[in-house]
């Protein structure tokens, strides 16, 4: 009996694990959702070749073949070389190599560029709607305080912290500080803020 309800106990807490945990495995699911799930052959080819390119052992194989390239194709064994100094056919085999692996780097590079592109977007849409949030949660307290009776000095970075932020301006001015060839911007803007 006491073993059954140990067994019990056991597996309540391997299947109901503590609410932070559940909070921790939803966000964990939310960002995993974000990774595309199923990966086309080309997609796993070029994640593949470029994993083994960027690794030690790729690095000792050329070692270890150049080296045996370039001793058996030195004339002092007593047969002709098959390719002599300045080795054409093996610059010729590395420079193919090189195209081939430049092109997966690419396509894997590519990949991470739009999965970069999909998490920047859900993270300015979480950054705006966290923004609006606390804007609301300012007001919040600014209307508790005068509920309250609790005067406060005027705070003009307070009252402009109240409003909600231009995204569009903010954008505008992102991009003329960017296109700028000092880094600043070349008038002054308008308040990033509306009403």
């Amino acid at each position: 009996m006491k073993q059954a309800r140990k067994s019990a106990k056991l597996n309540k807490r391997n299947h109901n694990p503590p609410e932070r945990d559940d909070h921790v495995n939803k966000m964990i699911a939310d960002v995993l959702k974000l990774e595309p799930s199923e990966k086309t052959f080309g997609d796993r080819l070029a994640e593949g070749i470029t994993s083994f390119t960027g690794s030690l052992p790729f690095v000792w194989i050329h070692i270890v073949w150049f080296t045996f390239w370039i001793l058996l194709d030195l004339p002092w064994w007593g047969f002709k070389p098959l390719d002599p100094f300045p080795f054409t056919f093996l610059t010729m085999i590395v420079s193919l190599e090189a195209i081939f692996l430049s092109a997966f780097i690419l396509m894997a590079e590519n990949k991470q560029g739009r999965l970069a592109d999909q998490r920047a977007r859900v993270n300015l849409e979480v950054d705006m709607i966290a923004e609006r949030e606390i804007t609301k949660l300012m007001n919040l307290i600014v209307e508790i305080h005068q509920h309250l009776g609790i005067h406060h000095p005027g705070d003009r970075e307070l009252e402009s912290m109240q409003k909600t932020t231009d995204i569009e301006h903010l954008a505008e001015v992102a991009q003329a500080t960017a296109e700028s060839p000092n880094g600043q911007t070349r008038k002054k803007p308008p308040p990033t803020i509306r009403s």
